[in-house]
Order: structure tokens, then C-alpha cells, then sequence
């Protein structure tokens, strides 16, 4: 016996020692840590806030959540590609300069059209915050190109600093605000204030690594670079705007279907089914990213990494959604009586985030196979029959439970095809950018 716990022993050191999972295991740390804060924090907040104020913030999440894509056109993931970091830091840069430009471009639109916009899209409800997407556009995408870059640079101890940063910050401030006499203002502005200081820890953390290749910064090979990997603007920004209006689509449609009551409920049950699969699945996705770029370059077979990643996966969604689901039957205790359906609203989202678990930290091979175009068509039809899902539900039953059952069903299927898709690819080998 005590010869098998000594090899079980050594065998959990050897595993453990390996370089991926450390890796995965940094960034969990720091995941886990900001989740932690962020659920202890919402058993104040929704005793604090309203189910509407939860709504406007979640709205308020979902546009940036949508046009973030646009505001880097997607170029921060080519910073993990190149071999040589001489190239890696000018598209870096570009990244950079690009997320300003557009911050201040929308900033400008906003300031002539608001109105315009507040009724087209039916969002009047942001009339009071509409000039804070912006700066959150500008802060979200500057982060994710730091994230990328300490991807890249194997600093995974940065990002999960700069996620730590962001969960103190956000929850004591929206808690602060929820007590005080500006309750009124809601949780947007502590949101805008946990990005700024995890910008702010991301570049101190990140100065070094940078000012030792500015030197080879300049605008002829930034221009070069965005040139070379023009295929990931073109169609991951599409990919992902796409893709995350297809995510967030409920959101918009409640709103304007069953109002911000159930936005805000909607919202909360979202959050508690992702937060403790995104401290995993975020993870994973990065360190996969960085790993499944090196095995492409070497020669190595991307699909033995995909099986064995695939395995990992599904025995960890077991030990993650077990638990979530017989939570689920008590949040109303939990969040209190006016979260009664938050219960409810999550059950029905847990089949579909289930198989999207085993399925989204493989997405990154769409940017090392170059299969972008496919993914594309895929994405875009997913989005038809989303909106088909939602629209029925509200036309046909105005019924928002009915609603979810289809939003969430057809989340699975189409999760399902995506995940034997890329199994598929990943068999296949040649070089995705010339």
C-alpha cells in the first residue's frame, strides 16, 4: 500500500511538474482568486441593487462584449504566431495604436449621434452611461492585447495579477457605491474602474519585456506585420463579433422582449454558471493558444494535443457542473427572494455551456489552420437560428422560459458540430500564413 501512494505520489509530482499545467495552473490560481471575489461580492450587490440596475449593467457588458472585436481587429492574436519577437512587439503596437484610434473614432460618433443611436438600437436605458463604452472599449481591448503579449512571453503570472486587480477593484467600488448615496449610478462605474487598474498592473508588469525591443518598433514593419496577418482581421473580427453577438443576443432580445427585470435576472444566472467554468475554460484557452501554436511550428501532431486536452476537459466539466446544478436549486437563499429565477434561467444554460466547455478552448486552431472563412459561415449561421430560438419563444408563446430552452438548445448542437470540426482539422498540416 504504501509503495502504490509513493508512485501515485510521484506520479501527481511529475504531472504537475509539466510545463502546460503549470501553466493552466498559474492562471487558474488568479482566475479562481477574482472569481472567489466576484461571487462573495454579488451576495451584497444583489441585496444592494435592483434587478433592473443588474440589467443596465448587463446590457451595458453585452455592447462591449460585441464591438470589443472591432476595436483591435482582432490582431492581438497574431502576437502569439511569429517566431521572432522582433515581429511579435511591431503587431504589439499595432494593436495598441489601432484599439485608441477606434476608441476615440466611436467616442466622436457617439457625441454627434447619440440619440440616433439610443433609438435605433433601443437601448435608451444607457442613455446615462452611453459615453462610458468608449473607455471600456479602449480598456478592454488594450488588456487583451497585454494578455496576449504576456501569452506570448509565458508571464502568465501578469494576467492573472491583472485579474486579481480587476475583481478587488470592481467589487469593493460597485459595493462601495451600493451603500452610498449614489446607488443610483449602479455597478457601471465600478466595472470601468476594476479595468483601469488592471491596465494599469498589466503595464508595469509588462514594461520591461517591452522596452527591451523597442527598438525595432517602427511603422514600415508594423504595417508589414498587420499585412502578413491580414486573414485575422478580415475574418476573425467578423468570427467573433459575430460570435459574441450570437452569445450575448439574449440580452438585447430580453430587453426589448421582457424588459430589464429579467435582463438583469437573465444576467445573474449567466454569471453564475460562467464564472466558475471560465475559471478553467479562460485558462485553458491561453495556455492551449501558446502550446497549439508551438506544436504547429515544430511539426508536432496538433490533434494528439487536441485529444488529450479533450479528455482533461471532460473529466474536469463533471467536477464543475456537478455542483452547479444542485446549487442552482437554492440561489433564491443564496441572492435572496428576488432572484427567484435565477435558479431556474441557469439550469436551463447548463446543457449548453456544458458542451461549449468542451469545445471553446479549441477555437484558437481557427487561427493557427487559417480556417477562418469556415468558421465564418458556421458562426454566422449559428446566429440565424439563435435569434430563430429567441424569436419564436417571445412570437409564439411570449414565453421567455420557452425562449432560453430553444436559445440553449440550439447552443448545443451547434457546439457539438464545431467540436468534431476542429477535431477533424486538426489533423490536417500546412502552413496557415505565408
Amino acid at each position: 500500500m504504501n509503495t502504490l501512494l509513493l508512485v501515485c505520489n510521484m506520479q501527481l509530482f511529475s504531472f504537475l511538474k509539466k510545463e502546460f499545467v503549470k501553466n493552466v495552473l498559474t492562471l487558474i490560481t488568479g482566475s479562481a482568486i477574482s472569481q472567489i471575489v466576484i461571487y462573495a461580492s454579488i451576495l451584497v450587490l444583489t441585496r444592494l441593487f435592483s434587478t433592473e440596475l443588474f440589467g443596465i449593467y448587463i446590457l451595458f457588458s453585452s455592447i462591449i462584449l460585441i464591438l470589443k472585436p472591432i476595436s483591435t481587429l482582432q490582431y492581438e492574436l497574431a502576437i502569439i504566431l511569429p517566431k521572432d519577437n522582433k515581429d511579435a512587439i511591431n503587431l504589439f503596437f499595432f494593436s495598441i495604436i489601432f484599439v485608441l484610434l477606434f476608441s476615440a473614432l466611436l467616442l466622436i460618433i457617439i457625441f454627434f449621434f447619440k440619440n440616433n443611436l439610443l433609438s435605433v438600437f433601443e437601448i435608451s436605458e444607457l442613455s446615462d452611461f452611453i459615453y462610458l463604452i468608449p473607455i471600456s472599449i479602449f480598456f478592454f481591448g488594450s488588456i487583451s492585447v497585454f494578455d496576449y503579449w504576456n501569452n506570448r512571453t509565458s508571464m502568465f503570472k501578469n494576467i492573472s495579477k491583472g485579474l486579481i486587480t480587476k475583481s478587488i477593484a470592481m467589487s469593493s467600488t460597485q459595493i462601495a457605491t451600493g451603500f452610498s448615496s449614489f446607488n443610483y449610478l449602479g455597478l457601471i462605474p465600478g466595472h470601468i474602474i476594476g479595468q483601469l487598474l488592471q491596465l494599469l498592473i498589466l503595464i508595469k508588469l509588462s514594461v520591461k519585456s517591452i522596452s527591451n525591443l523597442m527598438n525595432e518598433v517602427t511603422l514600415k514593419r508594423m504595417l508589414h506585420q498587420a499585412k502578413k496577418y491580414k486573414d485575422i482581421p478580415f475574418f476573425n473580427t467578423l468570427i467573433n463579433v459575430t460570435n459574441n453577438l450570437s452569445n450575448e443576443l439574449p440580452v438585447l432580445l430580453i430587453t426589448a422582449y421582457f424588459g430589464l427585470d429579467n435582463v438583469g435576472v437573465y444576467g445573474l444566472a449567466v454569471k453564475f454558471t460562467r464564472a466558475p467554468v471560465g475559471i478553467i475554460q479562460q485558462s485553458v484557452n491561453q495556455v492551449f493558444f501558446n502550446k497549439a501554436s508551438k506544436v504547429f511550428n515544430s511539426d508536432d501532431s496538433l490533434n494528439d494535443l487536441v485529444i488529450r486536452t479533450s479528455k482533461n476537459l471532460l473529466f474536469i466539466s463533471f467536477l464543475i457542473f456537478t455542483p452547479l446544478i444542485i446549487i442552482s436549486f437554492y440561489l433564491d437563499y443564496i441572492f435572496g427572494d428576488i432572484w427567484v429565477d435565477v435558479g431556474l434561467y441557469s439550469r436551463i444554460l447548463i446543457p449548453w455551456l456544458f458542451i461549449a466547455f468542451l469545445s471553446n478552448p479549441l477555437t484558437s486552431l481557427i487561427v493557427i489552420l487559417n480556417k477562418q472563412k469556415t468558421i465564418l459561415i458556421f458562426d454566422s449561421i449559428t446566429l440565424v437560428f439563435r435569434f430563430l430560438a429567441m424569436f419564436i419563444g417571445y412570437y409564439f408563446y411570449n414565453n421567455i422560459i420557452i425562449s432560453l430552452i430553444l436559445f440553449s438548445g440550439v447552443g448545443m448542437l451547434f457546439n457539438i458540430l464545431i467540436f468534431f470540426y476542429l477535431l477533424k482539422t486538426s489533423k490536417e498540416k500546412k502552413i496557415a500564413y505565408q
